[in-house]
């Protein structure tokens, strides 16, 4: 007779059913009775698993933004102070947000080659990170309607820094000739941030851009993304014949 799973084993079930949820209708609006039902078990059996809806909320980012590392947790997890999770969360994004591509600084001879290889792999690391951790920040942007603290470390604390650092790195690259020059750098650097976002989370929310195959995705939106900017495609289209 097969092994009944036990608790443990059906939290990865649990997160995923309740990070949609949350996603979708945001933290104030989320019942556990919706989670259950997403899950196809009795509210009540939640309790089993969590002490709560802030339990439920702080596991989810807990299990979603730790996913390289074995859940050590005791059932029913018990939801810590909400000052708690955030700390846990916006030390989690940070290293996310590391990116080394993005980081590295304009050195050695200006070359529009060299330029358009660091953009190449700047648009793919973030396009893998946001990618990897789509499912958490759509529940994170979602909720953080509902949670002050939470709108200020998604807006100022990354989403803002990350922009600026966007911005900062195509002007030096265009500053010393390796990428176009564009009228409004902001919102440039706006526009890269933004077409990655929407091809590695928000087409999920498509009915029909969700089918759309990933490594395809990626490299399409990618090569795009490079050539707006690439200076040598630029110069070879000015002495082509009108």
């Amino acid at each position: 007779m097969p092994q009944r799973p036990s608790a443990m084993d059906r939290v990865p079930e649990l997160v995923d059913a309740a990070a949609k949820v949350f996603a979708e209708k945001g933290y104030r609006a989320t019942q556990m009775a919706d989670v259950a039902a997403s899950m196809g078990v009795a509210a009540g059996s939640l309790y089993n698993y969590v002490d709560s809806k802030e339990g439920l909320f702080a596991l989810c980012l807990e299990r979603m933004m730790h996913q390289d590392r074995p859940l050590q947790v005791t059932l029913p997890f018990v939801a810590p102070p909400l000052d708690v999770t955030l700390k846990r969360v916006d030390e989690r994004v940070r290293e996310l947000l590391r990116l080394p591509a993005l980081s590295s600084r304009a050195g050695g001879e200006p070359s529009p080659a060299r330029a358009e290889a660091e953009l190449r792999a700047v648009v793919t690391e973030l396009f893998d990170v946001f990618s990897e951790t789509r499912l958490a920040v759509d529940m994170i942007e979602r909720s953080a309607r509902d949670l002050p603290a939470l709108a200020a470390l998604f807006y100022d604390h990354w989403r803002a820094p990350l922009v600026d650092r966007l911005d900062h790195f195509l002007r030096s690259r265009m500053d010393r000739g390796g990428l176009r020059p564009v009228d409004d750098v902001a919102v440039a650097a706006r526009f890269v941030l933004e077409a990655v976002v929407w091809f590695a989370r928000h087409r999920f929310h498509d009915v029909d851009a969700y089918r759309l195959d990933e490594a395809p995705v990626r490299a399409t939106v990618t090569g795009l993304i490079v050539s707006a900017f690439a200076l040598r495609r630029s110069q070879d289209d000015e002495r082509l014949p009108r």
